[in-house]
C-alpha cells in the first residue's frame, strides 16, 4: 500500500492525501467537540450560528476548538502523511535557499501594501452574480453565515483574547494551510506538470480559494493564492507564503483589536474598494508586484543543478 501510494500519480496522491485530510479532520473533530458534549452542549450549536452573539462565550470557543481541529487535521496531516510516506519534493521550512534574508520583510510590505489592491477586487468579486439563483443564494448566505463566524471570532474582550485570535485567524491557518496548499499539493503539481511551476501555482491557487467556499471572495484569493505560490518556488521555502498569509490574516485582526469589530469605518473596512481609490489601488498593485519582482530578481532558483533539483524549473 506504501509503495503503491508513493508511485501512484500526482493528481491520486493529492486525492488520497485530501481524504485523509478529511478523515483526520473528523477524528480530530470529535475529540475537539467530546468534552462541550458532556457539559451538554449539543451538535446544534454547530447549526445555529446565526443566532449566536459575543456573549454566548462557551458556545464561541466550541467553534473555535472546531476551528482548530480542522486546522490540524484537513490541512496538517496530510502534509505529514507526504513528508513521511510520499516523500516528494519539498521547499524547506526552516532555510530560504535561494533568496537573502532580508525577503521575509520584503515580502510581509509587499502584503501589506496589497490591502487596497485586495480590497477593490473583493468588492468587484462580491458584485458578481451567478446565473443559476438557488446556487447564487447559497454563495451569498454561505458568505454571509462564514462573515457571521468571523465577527463572532474577531469580538475580543482583552489581551487574552487578541493572542489568541491572532494563533487561531493569522498564525495556524498562515502554517496549517501553507503546508498542504504550498507545501504538499504544489510541488506534486510542479512534478505532474513536468517541472511547468507556472500551471502548478495557478492550479495550487485555484484549489486553494476554492477549497475556502466563499465564492464571493474568490478572486482575491486566487491572486493571493498564486502570489504565495510564486514566493515558494522563488525562494524555495515555505517561510515567504507562511510570512505573508500571516500578515494578511492578522491585519484584519489588529484592525479588530484597535478599531473594534462594529465600530470600523468604511473608510478603514473598504479601503480601496471604492472606484474613486483607483489611484489608491494602482500604488497598491505596484508596491505588490515590486515586491515580488524583487525577490524574482534576487533569487537564484534558476541556477540549481537539475541533477540535485527536488523541485524542477
Amino acid at each position: 500500500m506504501r509503495e503503491a501510494l508513493r508511485t501512484a500519480h500526482p493528481a491520486v496522491q493529492i486525492g488520497i492525501l485530501i481524504l485523509v485530510g478529511f478523515g483526520a479532520m473528523f477524528v480530530l473533530w470529535l475529540a475537539a467537540i467530546a468534552p462541550f458534549l458532556v457539559m451538554g452542549y449539543g451538535l446544534d450549536v454547530l447549526t445555529s450560528v446565526r443566532s449566536l452573539t459575543a456573549d454566548d462565550h462557551v458556545e464561541v470557543m466550541m467553534l473555535k476548538v472546531v476551528q482548530l481541529a480542522q486546522a490540524l487535521g484537513l490541512f496538517m496531516v496530510p502534509y505529514f502523511v507526504y513528508r513521511w510516506i510520499i516523500k516528494g519534493p519539498e521547499y524547506s521550512l526552516t532555510e530560504l535557499p535561494y533568496v537573502s534574508r532580508l525577503s521575509p520583510l520584503i515580502f510581509a510590505g509587499s502584503i501589506f501594501a496589497a490591502f487596497p489592491l485586495i480590497n477593490f477586487l473583493a468588492e468587484w468579486n462580491a458584485g458578481l452574480t451567478f446565473p443559476v439563483e438557488g446556487i447564487n443564494d447559497w454563495i451569498h448566505q454561505t458568505e454571509k453565515d462564514a462573515e457571521g463566524i468571523i465577527k463572532l471570532f474577531l469580538a475580543m474582550d482583552g489581551i487574552g483574547d487578541l493572542l489568541f485570535n491572532l494563533f487561531l485567524i493569522a498564525l495556524l491557518p498562515a502554517v496549517s494551510e501553507e503546508l498542504l496548499f504550498r507545501g504538499t499539493f504544489q510541488p506534486l503539481l510542479v512534478k505532474s506538470f513536468k517541472g511547468n511551476y507556472h500551471v502548478a501555482i495557478w492550479v495550487t491557487a485555484f484549489l486553494f480559494s476554492f477549497l475556502h467556499l466563499q465564492f464571493l471572495g474568490f478572486f482575491p484569493r486566487l491572486l493571493l493564492g498564486a502570489i504565495l505560490g510564486y514566493a515558494a518556488h522563488w525562494s524555495g521555502s515555505l517561510i515567504l507564503p507562511m510570512v505573508g498569509h500571516f500578515m494578511n490574516n492578522g491585519l484584519a485582526v489588529m484592525v479588530a483589536w484597535y478599531i473594534g469589530i462594529d465600530a470600523l469605518e468604511p473608510s478603514v473596512e473598504h479601503l480601496g474598494s471604492d472606484s474613486s481609490d483607483i489611484q489608491l489601488v494602482a500604488t497598491s498593485a505596484f508596491m505588490l508586484f515590486a515586491g515580488l519582482w524583487w525577490i524574482f530578481k534576487s533569487s537564484t532558483f534558476e541556477d540549481k543543478p537539475k541533477d540535485n533539483q527536488a523541485l524542477e524549473t
